[in-house]
């Protein structure tokens, strides 16, 4: 169970929606966004999410032990335009890789364009950044980690039971190191480097954001492949990111700054 008494001391939480079970916190989020006396910033909180969304169709099962919640956040055009609300999946990857960093010291942990943690080669964290319709000033931000739950259990045959995404190799921190640890005090953690990456975001200071994606890019230096809205693909020498967070891939073609997509083969993948 949580301990929503000392969540609620986060800078970033001004009202928390608690639930044991829930299909999913984002569409919960999405819900409760679309009201205007909602107070802000919400947390939607779960100890366990039954129907939880991905990237395009992908799902994202969580299963005891696995943390899943999204924020519901006010972007004020003025300070954080939607032109720019790209940026905020990255922060937040930033955010929760920072985060688990200082929990786990001796983890390798990479941020994968544009919302996934890795750790040791593989999915610990998945993020989504979706906007309120309706609305131009209010975001939902989606994150998911696998902290104490475990891939398999017996009689699984080798199949993830907890956090994953269908087709990802995933981790959890208690698999990395065998330490099981306290949910409300990583998520705690992850609020805390969430607010200070928000800030730096509505300060429009994101070159501080991209400094430390650039740090711990997984696919510097990789050849990638990347799927684009209507189906154009582009491959090539992936060169980190850009100071607006787009992706750049030296093509044969030259270099392309990659806005959005998803990166579907990446070398050194299982």
């Amino acid at each position: 169970m949580f301990d929503l008494a000392r969540i609620e001391g986060c800078g970033l939480v001004a009202r928390i929606d608690y639930h044991e079970a829930i299909g999913s916190t984002s569409d919960r989020a999405l819900e409760l966004g679309a009201t205007e006396e909602t107070k802000l910033p919400l947390l939607v909180l779960a100890e366990r999410q039954t129907a939880g969304r991905g990237r395009g169709t992908n799902r994202w099962w969580s299963d005891e032990g696995a943390l899943t919640f999204s924020l519901l956040l006010e972007a004020p055009a003025e300070r954080l335009p939607p032109t720019r609300w790209p940026e905020v999946a990255l922060a937040a990857g930033v955010a929760v890789s920072d985060a688990l960093r200082a929990l786990a010291p001796r983890a390798e942990l990479h941020v994968k364009w544009p919302n996934d943690v890795y750790l040791a080669g593989r999915k610990v964290c998945g993020i989504l950044s979706e906007s309120v319709p309706g609305w131009r000033d209010r975001l939902v931000v989606g994150i998911g980690v696998n902290v104490n739950n475990r891939g398999q259990r017996p009689g699984d045959r080798g199949q993830w039971t907890g956090a994953r995404e269908q087709g990802v190799s995933a981790m959890s921190l208690v698999e990395h190191d065998g330490v099981a640890r306290d949910l409300t005090t990583v998520l705690i953690a992850v609020l805390d480097e969430m607010d200070r990456r928000w800030s730096d975001l509505l300060a429009g200071e994101f070159e501080k954001v991209a400094t430390a994606y650039r740090a711990s890019c997984l696919l510097t230096n990789k050849m990638v492949t990347i799927e684009q809205p209507g189906g154009s693909v582009v491959a090539g020498l992936c060169a980190g990111i850009d100071d607006a967070g787009r992706l750049r891939v030296q093509t044969e073609r030259g270099e392309v700054a990659v806005l959005s997509g998803t990166v579907v083969a990446w070398e050194g993948r299982d």
